[in-house]
Formats: C-alpha cells, structure tokens, sequence
C-alpha cells in the first residue's frame, strides 16, 4: 500500500496522471481520481484546492469531448447536405448548355465559331488573339474591357481577309490594367452537358466529350 500511496502523491505520478487524463475517457478519470483518494496519505491528505483543480480539469475534459463530437456530428452533417446539394446541381444541368475555360477553337469551315471570354475587373485594354498551329497570328479582336464576360463570333477569315483551312487554332485573350499589368482573362467555349455520374468523390458531368468537375464550369447559359 505505501507503494500505491507514494506514487500517486508523488510529482511524477501527478504528471503522469495529468498527461493521460488528456487521452483517458471520464470513466478512466474517475477511477484513477477515487484510486488516488482512496490510496493517499492520511498525514498528507490531498489539499481541497488540489481536489477542486482536478475535478475542474475533468470537467473540461468532458466538455472538450462533447463539444469534439458535437463537431463531429455537425461537420458530418454538413458534408452529407454539401454532397446532396452538389449532386442535385449536376443532375440540373444534364441537357443545359455550359461554359468552361478553353485554349482554342475548332473551325468547321461553316457556322461561325462563338469564343467566350471572361475578364477580372480593372482591364484597360483587353485583346483576343487566335493563333494557328505554329503560333502565328490568324485574327484579332478588340474587346470592351469594360464588359467583363461576352462572346465573339469568328466567321474563319483571318486578318488578311482570306478563309482559313479547317481545324484547330488557338485562342488567347491578352488585358491589362491601367499600369500596364496583366488582367486575368480567359476564353471559354460552350458544350452541352450529356450525363452526370457518381463516385466516392462526388458528381462529376460529362460535357463536349470529356469529364468535368462543377468547379471546372465558368458559367451556365441561361436558358431562351
């Protein structure tokens, strides 16, 4: 028994005792607090502010786990309507019409071929440039730097005024702010949104022929 006693009144045994109450449950504490009363020293009692300070510490160990569950519960709460809503958005857009980023153009040689941009605000100039293969200049607009999202419809005739061959080319869209640095700006083109699917990770959709998250869309257009 003086053992017992020695090593749970002892600094050490204290600071063990402290250190595991972190990681103990409150049924492990209240054993460990009643051993400690049960085996103390009779001419070395624990002091009533000791006892006090031990039983706050227990009571806010089993705050700290009740506010962690609570936690637990809310955040998982929020993940499953964070996914319903997620999920319920990309099963609205299968048939919609969507914009996502692009870095070039197809020409078919037939309808004109419509090129989106999107601009941060503060442009002073703003510029769309398609290239062909070898990065030469084909065609270039001037945008209006004060509309910050529009669409410009090419017909395939380059800057000399004669019909391009069909095929891809490249688009950029060149802005700059009033100090001459760069405005973010990026071309978009439109595709229809096929189908929608479901994985662990979330809904993704398929559109223009490839696989695309929601946070890849820049836009939906709405509706006529």
């Amino acid at each position: 028994m003086s053992e017992i006693a020695s090593l749970t009144s002892s600094p050490t045994a204290e600071r063990t005792a402290n250190q595991a109450n972190a990681n103990l449950g409150k049924e492990d504490f209240l054993k460990l607090l009643t051993v400690q009363l049960r085996y103390q020293d009779p001419l070395n009692p624990m002091e009533n502010t000791e006892f006090i300070a031990q039983m706050a510490q227990f009571s806010s160990l089993e705050q700290l786990q009740n506010m962690n569950r609570s936690l637990d519960r809310n955040l998982g709460s929020e993940q499953q309507l964070h996914t319903a809503f997620q999920n319920n958005l990309a099963t609205s857009l299968v048939g919609r019409t969507v914009e996502i980023p692009t870095i070039e153009v197809d020409w078919t040689g037939e309808e004109p071929a419509q090129i989106g941009y999107r601009l941060d605000d503060g442009a002073r100039t703003a510029q769309m440039q398609i290239l062909d293969g070898r990065g030469q200049l084909v065609r270039e607009f001037e945008l209006d730097p004060s509309e910050t999202h529009g669409v410009v419809r090419w017909d395939g005739v380059s800057r000399l005024d004669s019909e391009v061959p069909e095929g891809a080319y490249r688009v950029l869209i060149l802005a700059e702010d009033h100090g001459g640095g760069r405005v973010r700006a990026e071309a978009l083109k439109q595709v229809e949104v096929e189908a929608v699917r479901y994985d662990a990770t979330g809904a993704s959709i398929w559109a223009g022929g490839q696989r695309l998250s929601l946070e890849d869309l820049s836009g939906v257009i709405a509706d006529n």
